[in-house]
């Protein structure tokens, strides 16, 4: 899952280099390029490992008070399984950048709207969500919306990191 892409030509080169790199098994597959505010969105998945079932806009992008960029979902399924309990849901999300209270609430109307998707998946689903959070600590109210059960836990998501904290700079 990646994003910062610009085109559907710029899906094909990476595509290209990840099929043509040395040791490559050559069966990699980008999920359908859709060019949306900003920024994009783009998977990609090898096609021996998994089955591509669908792609969903969870959140359209715009200018303020929205957030920048759109919101994709991806849904696959291992080959060779068919039960729900093997559905992975890929979310791909690059949040507003800065630290002023109105880049916060954009981030986190953004949370709000992946949390809501999430709520609405099938119970036996897997899901995740990776990106470019642009989140400075884990006490920003979009961190927070997305990792803390909120009354109620379905659609909330799990730090593998579990390292609570200031990150902005830390590096």
């Amino acid at each position: 899952v990646t994003q910062e892409m610009l085109s559907a030509t710029g899906v094909s080169n990476f595509l290209n280099i990840l099929n043509t790199a040395p040791g490559s098994p050559g069966d990699w597959a980008a999920v359908p390029f859709v060019d949306g505010p900003d920024t994009d969105n783009a998977c990609f998945y090898r096609t021996t490992r998994l089955i591509f079932l669908q792609q969903t806009i969870v959140a359209t992008g715009g200018g303020p008070p929205n957030h920048p960029r759109n919101v994709t979902r991806y849904d696959f399924r291992p080959v060779g399984y068919s039960a729900d309990s093997t559905v992975l849901a890929c979310y791909s999300t690059h949040m507003k950048a800065g630290d002023t209270s109105d880049d916060q609430t954009r981030r986190l109307l953004e949370a709000q709207r992946i949390r809501a998707n999430a709520r609405t998946l099938n119970p036996a689903w897997n899901y995740l969500i990776s990106g470019d959070f642009n989140i400075q600590s884990s006490n920003q109210a979009a961190y927070q919306q997305m990792t803390t059960p909120q009354g109620d836990p379905d659609g909330q998501f799990f730090d593998p990191i579990a390292t609570p904290g200031s990150w902005n700079n830390s590096g």
